[in-house]
């Protein structure tokens, strides 16, 4: 009976260190101002060899951004958040619009302003999203892609009504932008306004990017990624592996562009070349741009990348 006793304080006790190993590991990964124990940290935390070596800082491009007037709009999603994209307008009017999608713990401006100018110099509008829990919207939990493209459609039906029926929308997306623009892409009711998708960078899935993460860090994969994903069901309301951009991919219909840095080690370059493998669109493109580390192909690559992008405008935009 003692014996019996003490097994079950011992299952007890584990199922509890489990679940606050997995509680905190959701926390860290999920929430917008996540602060781990010190230990916990340590494990979850380890610096990423092959952090973006670019500084933006000083970077010509980004000097003009800081400078220039954004113009601030809102909407309230289905969970009752307000969020909030700020648009960089054209010099001249133009029906041209970039759905610009940051990737994790970054936000609209923050992850645009090299690449902005491109756009604006060739005339475009640039809507710059942030996305829930990110920027100057409301929320406490990251979506990874999930709740963010169901946001991005109801920012499209929002960009119709408010800048014209007709406008053309290029839809660009980073890292978890680019997850959010690819689960987006295979929406069926995607409005015929968008003509083609940039997904620079994008995982798989949610699911997928922790393994692979959790691999690098020497984090066992179960049994606290699962127990992390059930409390991100429970608090978040969706499953990691709903995340799947391969399965939304392969229902395209709209040119695709796929964009990776070769020396990406954070999203594997290798899931790049995987997405554009599953994707079904008829125009399909893949770039692996050499020397780029993750979220680097852009300020890396810039004249191959924007020659890649003017090759879809001077196709698909009127």
């Amino acid at each position: 009976m003692k014996k019996t006793g003490k097994t079950i304080v011992a299952t007890a006790a584990a199922v509890g260190f489990l679940g606050g190993i997995g509680y905190g590991t959701f926390r860290e990964i999920m929430h917008r101002n996540a602060a781990l124990p010190e230990k916990l940290s340590k494990i979850v935390n380890k610096p990423d060899e092959n952090a973006p070596q670019f500084d933006p800082t000083t970077d010509e491009r980004a000097i003009w951004f800081d400078n220039q007037t954004f113009e601030k709009y809102t909407i309230t999603n289905s969970r009752g958040f307000t969020l909030a994209a700020h648009l960089l307008r054209a010099e001249t009017p133009s029906d041209v619009y970039v759905f610009a999608s940051h990737g994790y713990r970054n936000h609209g401006r923050g992850e645009f302003n090299v690449m902005a100018k491109f756009y604006h110099d060739k005339g475009y509008n640039v809507f710059m999203i942030d996305h829930q829990a990110a920027g100057e919207s409301d929320g406490t939990y990251i979506g990874f892609g999930y709740h963010e493209s169901r946001d991005g459609m109801l920012w499209l039906e929002f960009m119709r009504e408010t800048f014209g029926k007709d406008i053309q929308i290029i839809l660009h997306g980073i890292s978890m932008g680019s997850a959010t623009v690819m689960l987006m892409t295979g929406n069926e009711n995607l409005p015929e306004n968008v003509k083609f998708t940039v997904a620079d960078c994008g995982y798989t899935s949610a699911w997928n990017e922790f393994v692979h993460n959790f691999k690098g860090w020497h984090v066992p994969t179960f049994p606290i990624l699962n127990v992390a994903n059930f409390f991100n069901k429970k608090i978040s309301g969706y499953d990691f592996k709903d995340t799947d951009t391969k399965e939304a991919v392969a229902k395209a219909k709209i040119p695709m562009l796929f964009i990776h840095g070769a020396k990406d080690d954070f999203v594997p370059t290798y899931m790049g070349s995987q997405l554009y493998a599953h994707c079904g669109s008829a125009h399909k493109e893949l770039y692996i741009a050499p020397e780029a580390a993750h979220a680097e192909s852009y300020p890396i690559q810039s004249a191959e990348y924007e020659a890649r992008v003017n090759s879809f405008i001077e196709k698909y935009i009127k």
